[in-house]
């Protein structure tokens, strides 16, 4: 994982539907997309995104990098729909094992829906024939990688590299894990 994460802007919804309703992780929709891109950008702005200056957040302010998943190959996203609200967010920009993008509505965080779309991402990866999935996360992102380390990923890299979207050099860490 490395950019991204968002919010709905429904307050009241987001905390009762993840609490009390089935999540189905399913396929985006072309009438998800305005959801999906609210629920990255507010969690890019609580996790990642605030351990960097405020001149770096600017280029994820709009969600381009989504909007350009979703515009490109939405087949390689995922959501996680709770009682009719994209409260989360799965994707590969690539289609293959590399892990891009894993969002969740601050709102719902601590409510499982990132353990269901990590898992249904890994699972499309193993039927899609891949070994492992890699993911890669900024330095300092420790909520992200205790989560992804209690999934069984492991630290394979620690590098500096100059983020695309974010037009500067960055400190990230890459983590894998073998499929079965």
């Amino acid at each position: 994982m490395d950019r991204r994460t968002g919010s709905t802007g429904d307050a009241a919804a987001a905390k009762p539907a993840a609490a009390n309703l089935p999540v189905t992780v399913r396929e985006i929709r072309a009438g998800d997309a305005a959801a999906a891109l609210r629920v990255c950008i507010a969690a890019w702005e609580k996790g990642p995104g605030g351990l960097l200056p405020a001149s770096a957040r600017a280029p994820m302010a709009d969600g381009a990098p989504i909007a350009a998943i979703l515009r490109d190959a939405p087949e390689r996203m995922l959501v996680a729909d709770v009682g009719g609200h994209v409260l989360g967010v799965v994707a590969s920009e690539s289609g293959d094992e590399q892990l891009t993008d894993l969002w969740v509505e601050p709102r719902a965080w601590g409510r499982g829906l990132g353990s269901q779309l990590l898992t249904a991402f890994e699972q499309a990866a193993a039927a899609r024939g891949c070994k492992r999935v890699t993911l890669e996360t900024l330095i300092g992102n420790d909520r992200a990688v205790a989560f992804f380390r209690r999934r069984g990923y492991r630290l394979v890299e620690r590098f500096t590299t100059r983020d695309r979207d974010l037009h500067m050099m960055i400190e990230k860490l890459r983590l894998e894990k073998r499929l079965a």
